[in-house]
């Protein structure tokens, strides 16, 4: 345990232990304890007369001074605030679990909250002239923490905004400065995020939604980079000019004209919901062209369907609204934002597809296995177009509907490719060649194949549908040869070659046609013929006959000339 490393000795700890129950925590809270009294040893900070223990408690006389010489009292305020921290979080499990004596437990949780903030003040003030400025805004973020969940237990929700849009602008920026790469800078930058999920984030929408002061519903990154200025806290407000000097951007509030309506084919609508709108801004300013990964794509698809989901919750709540004006604009942005979601869901899978077709495969088996997963993932393709064409005011739309059915064929038509590339690499050409055959009868592109344009994230275009065209018909004469090779391969010339096998018209004519020159060519005998022939030849049969011949007796006479006998 290190001061070097505030929140990797305190909430890290916390979660390499797995703390998930009441006896977890009291069980970490001991092994806390343990670790104070040796540091207390070790700093000769040890009260031994516990009588007015309060008044002879040498931890609160330490000073800067006494920290610039040794930063292990650092560590210790630091300890000492985090056990009382983690004793205020296991007093809260016990209370989740029983309501017994709720009332004086509650009073010993925020008791120790209060304590825990009393030595953090205590911390940073020891620590102002601490020169590792990573050190220095980790001390704040915890402070912080600590100050936020005090104040949201006393329900001071003014404080509460300030404290954790202090924590969330530090977090933000402890993760941007720590990569994947590095071990440690990994586990820095997973527990920012695991504190921004699963304390601060929710804290400060506790804090927003009982706030009556925020009147505006903003996203979280906004409120956070609005109130991290307050003076509420005094204490704390160093810390943003701390963030400010390593990157101004994590607290500087966002400039910005919010569109209030948006634009889908030739409908305009009102968006009265603030954060939906800033959102759509911030989404329409992505540059997306730059993304190569579908990893890329999963962050831009959870941001469109949170979208959906916060607006559809708006609708919800306004489902008994009588302006039919503002209802028709509540579709129509819904709208809008499904057919981002959907074509940002079709363009992840397409980037999925081209990783698994440009892997190189040590088997052709693999390969097949590989042809089944594209398969799947047009087959999600498929059904996304399906929902695209079922969107409110898409059938009404001539072109759009149009131009979504040719897009689901184009798709179909890409799957039933990877079919016959499938079928060709199981050297069952044949088959290939009937679906590349039916593929040419069937999918024709005109310069208009797609009525609209564009679309969102560029999924496919008309060059892309008329290059599928040429490939089929490419790839139709290429299985066409290979098959018709094969083919000739497998049969023989030779009618003896085969006892089962009949001489065909076409055998016939190249036999008989003796108007061209012959070839020889050397034929196996078959002796096995032979053989089976003298199996039905019988000698003794014919010795037989020949041996039963037996010479007549006297014929009568004829007459003249043996026709009249006597």
């Amino acid at each position: 345990m290190s001061i070097s490393t505030p929140l990797a000795t305190t909430y890290g700890a916390r979660l390499s232990a797995y703390l998930t129950t009441y006896e977890d925590l009291k069980k970490h809270r001991k092994r806390l304890n343990k670790s104070l009294v040796k540091l207390r040893h070790n700093l000769d900070i040890v009260t031994k007369d516990t009588r007015k223990y309060s008044e002879k408690e040498k931890t609160k006389a330490i000073t800067a001074a006494q920290y610039d010489e040794d930063q292990a009292n650092g560590t210790l305020l630091l300890l000492i605030a985090e056990r009382d921290s983690l004793y205020a979080s296991e007093i809260k499990s016990l209370l989740e679990v029983s309501g017994s004596r709720l009332s004086s437990y509650k009073k010993l949780m925020v008791s120790r909250l209060k304590r825990a903030v009393q030595t953090s003040k205590k911390l940073l003030e020891i620590t102002q002239n601490e020169e590792n400025v990573t050190v220095r805004t980790e001390i704040y973020i915890y402070a912080a923490l600590t100050q936020g969940l005090y104040s949201v237990n006393k329900k001071r929700w003014a404080e509460a905004l300030q404290a954790f849009s202090i924590a969330r602008c530090g977090l933000e920026l402890i993760a941007s400065q720590n990569s994947d790469d590095n071990e440690g800078e990994s586990f820095s930058r997973t527990l920012s995020e695991e504190l921004l999920d699963t304390l601060v984030d929710p804290s400060l929408n506790l804090a927003v939604s009982q706030n009556e002061e925020e009147e505006s519903s903003y996203d979280i990154i906004t409120v956070a980079r609005k109130h991290c200025h307050d003076d509420t806290l005094a204490y704390l407000q160093p810390a943003v000019d701390l963030i400010a000097s390593q990157d101004p951007s994590f607290v500087q509030e966002f400039e910005e004209e919010i569109s209030k309506t948006v634009v889908w084919r030739e409908h305009t609508a009102n968006v009265y919901n603030d954060e939906v709108s800033s959102k759509v801004g911030r989404l329409g300013r992505v540059e997306w062209k730059n993304f190569s990964e579908a990893d890329d794509y999963d962050g831009l698809l959870q941001k469109w369907t949170a979208l959906v989901d916060l607006h559809e919750a708006d609708l919800s709540k306004n489902k008994d609204e009588d302006d039919l004006d503002r209802v028709q604009d509540g579709a129509i942005v819904l709208t809008y934002l499904k057919y981002h979601m959907h074509f940002t869901k079709v363009k992840r899978d397409l980037l999925l597809i081209d990783q698994l077709e440009s892997k190189q495969f040590s088997s052709v088996a693999k390969k097949l296995q590989s042809h089944r997963d594209v398969l799947r993932l047009y087959d999600s393709i498929i059904g996304t177009v399906e929902q695209l064409k079922d969107l409110p005011g898409v059938y009404n739309d001539e072109d759009m509907y149009s131009t979504l059915e040719n897009m689901e064929r184009f798709f179909v038509t890409k799957r039933a490719t990877v079919v016959a590339d499938s079928y060709a690499l199981a050297n069952k050409l044949p088959e290939a060649l009937k679906v590349y055959s039916h593929l040419s009868r069937t999918f024709e592109v005109e310069s208009d194949f797609y009525k609209i344009e564009s679309f969102p994230y560029s999924v496919t275009s008309n060059e892309e549908a008329q290059g599928l065209a040429a490939s089929i018909q490419a790839n139709l004469a290429k299985t066409h040869i290979m098959t018709q090779f094969h083919i000739e391969q497998d049969n023989s010339d030779f009618v003896i070659d085969n006892v089962n096998k009949f001489p065909s018209s076409d055998g016939i004519n190249r036999i008989t046609n003796v108007g061209q020159k012959g070839a020889i060519k050397p034929v196996l005998s078959k002796a096995v013929l032979f053989d089976v022939a003298f199996n039905y030849i019988s000698y003794s049969s014919r010795s037989e006959e020949t041996g039963e011949a037996e010479p007549t007796g006297d014929k009568k006479k004829s007459g003249f000339f043996g026709i009249f006998g006597r």
